[in-house]
């Protein structure tokens, strides 16, 4: 996953995303995994920085907390990389209406994710932004596709979380680039 002829200062590793709430993406293929490792594959297709992930999380118990400057340093030297990113997703839940006395429903679905970016050398946190989005109509993915495949992205939700995605890896390699 690393370009030998980038400079080790543009590598970065990814990390697990916490997840706020597990059962919101039960109906999503291993959430926590597949969104650092569809960034990674976004950020290694643009082949402007080296690229590592890691299956841990930042924190011990599923929600994003400050990391102490001392794990940061740890992880970047135990990666070989500058920067850490990491990220939670805070909602993915499911909201149903009734219309027309319960007859007919219209069901809306979130998405909001926290992004975070972390100089490894000092534990400065560098850059944190939320993504958010809501979807209506046929909102669910299904476990049985491969998150961001082709099938997955096929889906409404899945759709917009490939997108989502792709802004992510936006912020990201545009975050490291202008580091010195």
């Amino acid at each position: 996953m690393t370009d030998p002829g980038l400079p080790p200062n543009k590598a970065l590793v990814l990390t697990g995303f916490a997840v706020n709430k597990p059962v919101q993406v039960l109906d999503i293929d291993d959430a926590a995994q597949g969104f650092p490792k569809a960034i990674a594959r976004r950020l290694i297709r643009e082949r402007q920085v080296q690229v590592r992930t890691s299956p841990d999380l930042l924190s011990f118990d599923w929600q994003q907390d400050a990391p102490p400057a001392k794990l940061l340093q740890q992880l970047g030297q135990t990666f070989g990389s500058r920067y850490i990113v990491s990220g939670e997703i805070r909602n993915a839940g499911i909201k149903t209406d009734s219309n027309l006395f319960g007859l007919t429903q219209k069901r809306t679905r979130a998405i909001e994710l926290d992004v975070r970016i972390y100089d490894a050398r000092s534990g400065q946190l560098l850059v944190q932004q939320e993504f958010s989005t809501t979807v209506s109509g046929n909102v669910s993915v299904g476990r049985e596709h491969v998150f961001d495949g082709a099938a997955f992205n096929s889906t409404l939700y899945g759709k917009t979380i490939s997108d989502m995605l792709d802004q992510v890896a936006s912020l990201v390699s545009a975050t490291v680039l202008v580091q010195h």
